[in-house]
């Protein structure tokens, strides 16, 4: 990974949004071999190629052109709040020219209205990949925007949609995501993928989906491990449990 004192000096001599264009075209490329990220691509090993793909904090592209070029036959939307990885989302979109992406500037979230996102600054580096919603009173640097959120259930057209796989990966925001995403949850049964911290935000997210008859497994040794309640792994995995035979 790029150390953060060459982050910072790329940041500041080519500008944030080059920088973010020249890194998610590096990371597309290292994606496929890199050790850390092999449970991504287990997932979209196990994700159908039909119906739709909704790619839920889509940060600046690199997750949704896997999708969009591994799963031809579906359709990947990919939701992106905040406006400079939304733009390089756009641009990667355009320049891949991935006819099968839809993008949605807009949170997701357990209500319709607007929230305040931040890009965390440290130390001079902005990280867009950990931009998140400001809860409570939360002291932080970085640039915030002013965004909405909206209930998935309660988009156009999603609840008439054939869903076969969510990614979800919002920084500790996956439960309200979750819960208004139950009605799409409960009529499609898609597979889940989900970066999930220690803490309430998890034990909620596991809650919501085990009274959805889901069987919950994280990724620990290059395999697919059920969730034991212990286990400090982050990459979840959530499975129907008529689907778990399907597992290798």
């Amino acid at each position: 990974m790029i150390k953060n004192s060459i982050k910072f000096i790329l940041q500041k001599i080519l500008g944030l949004k080059n920088y973010l264009f020249l890194f998610s075209l590096f990371m597309i490329k290292k994606l496929v071999w890199d050790k850390r990220e092999r449970a991504f691509i287990k997932f979209i090993e196990l994700v159908k190629n039909e119906g739709n793909v909704i790619d839920i904090g889509a940060n600046i592209g690199v997750m949704t052109y896997h999708f969009a070029r591994k799963l031809p036959d579906t359709t990947v939307h990919s939701f992106e709040p905040v406006p400079v990885n939304y733009n390089n989302l756009l641009t990667i979109k355009q320049k891949f020219k991935l006819n099968n992406v839809i993008l949605y500037n807009c949170a997701l979230g357990d209500k319709n209205r607007e929230e305040q996102i931040i890009m965390p600054c440290l130390s001079g580096v902005y990280f867009p990949g950990l931009s998140h919603i400001v809860k409570g009173n939360m002291q932080e640097k970085g640039n915030k925007y002013s965004v909405q959120v909206k209930r998935l259930d309660e988009i156009d057209g999603f609840l008439k949609m054939p869903v076969t796989a969510i990614k979800l990966d919002v920084e500790n925001y996956e439960y309200e995501v979750l819960y208004g995403a139950e009605k799409i949850i409960s009529k499609n049964r898609p597979l889940i993928y989900c970066e999930l911290w220690e803490g309430e935000n998890r034990q909620k997210s596991i809650d919501v989906l085990y009274k959805h008859n889901y069987s919950v497994f994280v990724w620990q040794c290059n395999k697919l491990v059920l969730f034991d309640g212990k286990s400090r792994e982050q990459n979840f995995f959530f499975i129907p449990v008529e689907r778990t035979g399907e597992l290798k």
